[in-house]
């Protein structure tokens, strides 16, 4: 007999002995580990829901015993931070709606009752977290309900046809673009879903490609399923002779090899992907993209902003304000990656711009993040802390792990220049702890965290093992701008042979 969690609405859990906890603060633990979007660290937990007890690391152990009791062998939480392993038979209703998958042991009707209900704690640091959460889930548990109905809606209705099936994906591609990724992806699954029915290969590739180019853009980099996807398109199109949607499933399969670390892997599909874009300017674009996206603080560096140029150039001349936008952004990364500010803020005023005039709003925490960066840089944290706090609701809102992750950057960095060290590296911290675990989060973010994080650690050894972790990191993906400065800071506190490397590491850059 399978267990189900139930969290929405009153809690309980729905299952063979198991004993209700006692108190309101397991559920909230339970809640909180559930519904976060990694490991959570043991300091958050304390920060949350024990802000004023004298003991508080006792106080989570005895929480801990609580939940565990209450769930068995259906969860098993451990570490630091704590993790969830969730058996192969146990349904939680709330991770349901997250997920946007039908209930499963738990009725539909009930997806939108609030998280918790009723077994709130009287904590106020963690009554604020759970506002917060209990919107983003009944929104999740809205679009859950509304996608159920039109699925059982659609089964009721003719076969697909090919017009159908395309107007699916038109239909997918445009609630992606508003910033709805679930939804999005959701409906582009059922363009593929479809697609199967009708014995259409060209159909299908089609599908296969816009499905897995929105998640892996949209969701997550490394989902199996969405470059599954992309490989089937990749091998439907060529057979069928679809030159485009073979050349876009390459450029994709490009940009997951980038966010994974595989710079080679990146060039080599890019290249596949070029030979497939002759004679259409708007694929080449893309490719050159792609490119510049994959050279970035790589030996091959000084490439990247000539790829990027060459796509900022195209997608201006083919009205294509979105690409260009877009291309704007990532050469201001490139050319700040290099010290060009000057540039870099020409780029990054100008994406920003035409973001806010296409109400771009999924791409604006990424260019707020790029001119916090440069605020920084000119000396004016306050005002970066300004932008990056109205960015990071919205990349939270999202559910965006790498705009939480670069919002959270950024704002770390502001708060050691404004005197708080200590608070700005331990976040920091932690946020690299929950990052290593998160497949989803692309291997530069966790460099460029983990850069920061060496720059403002006041603890020399502590330090030192930063600068040794991203040096180890940056060597195995490629990303060697990142290695010279691990060598940088290692020569900043005190190791001389550091020195040497760094010097020849950034000249090796530069040529």
């Amino acid at each position: 007999m399978p267990t189900i969690v139930r969290l929405l609405g009153p809690p309980r859990v729905e299952g063979p002995g198991l004993p209700a906890p006692r108190g309101r603060k397991p559920w909230a633990l339970l809640a909180l580990l559930l519904t976060s979007t990694g490991p959570v660290p043991r300091a958050r937990v304390l920060e949350l829901l024990y802000p004023d007890a004298e003991d508080p690391q006792a106080a989570l152990r005895w929480t801990l015993s609580q939940v565990r009791r209450a769930v068995g062998p259906a969860i098993r939480i451990e570490g630091d931070p704590l993790t969830c392993e969730i058996a192969d038979d146990t349904r939680i209703d709330v991770l349901d709606v997250l997920a946007g998958r039908a209930p499963a042991g738990w009725p539909l009707a009930e997806a939108t009752l609030p998280l918790l209900e009723g077994a709130e704690p009287d904590v106020p640091e963690f009554a604020a977290w759970l506002h917060g959460r209990r919107h983003t889930i009944a929104q999740a548990g809205a679009r859950l309900q509304r996608a159920q109905r039109a699925q059982r809606a659609q089964r009721r209705r003719s076969p697909a046809s090919r017009v159908a099936v395309r107007e699916l994906v038109r239909v997918g591609e445009q609630v992606l673009d508003a910033g709805a990724s679930r939804d999005g992806t959701a409906i582009l699954a059922g363009a593929v879903a479809r697609a199967r029915t009708l014995g259409d290969d060209v159909v299908l590739a089609e599908a296969l490609a816009a499905f897995g180019r929105g998640y892996v853009h949209a969701v997550a980099s490394t989902d199996g399923r969405a470059i599954a996807a992309l490989r089937e398109a990749d091998r439907l199109a060529t057979r069928e002779g679809l030159a485009e949607v073979a050349g876009l499933a390459r450029r994709e399969l490009g940009f997951v090899a980038t966010a994974t670390g595989d710079q080679e892997g990146a060039i080599r599909l890019l290249a596949l992907a070029d030979a497939a874009a002759e004679g259409r300017p708007d694929d080449r674009a893309a490719v050159a993209y792609g490119r510049g996206f994959a050279l970035v603080d790589t030996v091959r560096s000084a490439r990247a902003e000539a790829e990027l140029s060459t796509a900022v150039a195209v997608t201006a001349h083919r009205d294509r304000p979105r690409a260009h936008a877009a291309a704007l952004a990532m050469r201001g990364r490139a050319r700040l990656a290099v010290g060009d500010d000057e540039g870099a803020a020409n780029d990054i005023a100008a994406a920003r711009t035409l973001a806010t005039e296409l109400a771009w709003t999924s791409m604006r925490p990424w260019m707020d993040t790029l001119h916090a960066e440069l605020l920084l840089r000119a000396g004016r944290p306050g005002e970066a802390v300004e932008v990056l706090a109205d960015a990071r609701p919205v990349a939270e809102v999202l559910g965006d792990a790498c705009w939480i992750a670069l919002t959270g950057r950024g704002l770390a960095a502001a708060k050691a220049r404004l005197g708080r060290p200590e608070q700005a590296a331990a976040e920091l911290e932690a946020a690299c702890t929950t990052l290593v675990s998160d497949a989803d989060v692309c291997c530069w973010i966790e460099l460029h965290l983990r850069d920061t994080l060496c720059t403002i650690t006041e603890d020399r050894d502590a330090a030192l093992r930063q600068a040794a972790i991203l040096g180890e990191r940056a060597e195995r993906t490629g990303l060697v701008g990142y290695a010279a400065r691990a060598a940088a800071h290692r020569a900043r506190l005190g190791d001389r042979d550091a020195a040497v490397e760094a010097r020849a590491r950034t000249a090796a850059l530069r040529s």
